[in-house]
């Protein structure tokens, strides 16, 4: 059975990342351009101790603008392609997870083939299983590796088969250890 995609829980996935982005790198740049522009010729006749403080306090919103501007454009990015270019199967005896990154030729894609869950932690934002995974990876750098942990968007319809899944086969897993 094949897992959905709803656009509503994609929106409500992008809205941290958006919200981080125009804060720190449209919101407080606004702010901080023109109290440089504005206080500049008014400073003169403020003691040393203020006019350090009005500096640090104009200048740090500027000078941390372009890392901002990469940390938090690449991390909008990451979620909006991560969240689009997934794919959830969950079969009897496992789950397949799959998404794709980058594009042409250097296109590469990530399955995760689940058969043994530790456990899972339930977010706000996403779902986090640990056990051991099959990964495989095709594209340009392909390889194969077993994985401890993933983390999967919360942006699916019916997230109440997946969870139905995780819980059959932790039990599943304890019976086999006793």
């Amino acid at each position: 059975m094949e897992l959905l995609m709803s656009k509503e829980k994609r929106l409500v996935y992008k809205k941290m990342p958006w919200i981080l982005f125009l804060l720190t790198v449209v919101i407080l740049p606004a702010i901080a351009w023109p109290l440089s522009f504005r206080l500049t010729p008014e400073a003169q006749t403020y003691p040393l101790i203020v006019k350090i403080l009005m500096t640090a306090v104009i200048l740090v919103p500027i000078v941390i603008q372009i890392p901002c501007l990469c940390i938090c454009g690449g991390y909008l990015l990451y979620c909006y392609g991560r969240s689009g270019t997934q794919t959830l199967n969950v079969y009897d005896d496992v789950f397949v997870f799959s998404y794709y990154s980058g594009g042409g030729d250097n296109c590469t894609t990530d399955t995760y083939y689940i058969k043994n869950v530790a456990s899972y932690t339930i977010k706000k934002r996403s779902i986090t299983i640990k056990g051991q995974f099959k990964r495989k990876q095709s594209g340009r750098n392909s390889s194969q590796r077993i994985a401890h942990w993933i983390t999967i968007p919360r942006t699916f319809e019916n997230e109440k088969v997946l969870i139905d899944f995780f819980d059959k086969h932790i039990l599943l897993e304890k019976n086999n250890r006793k």
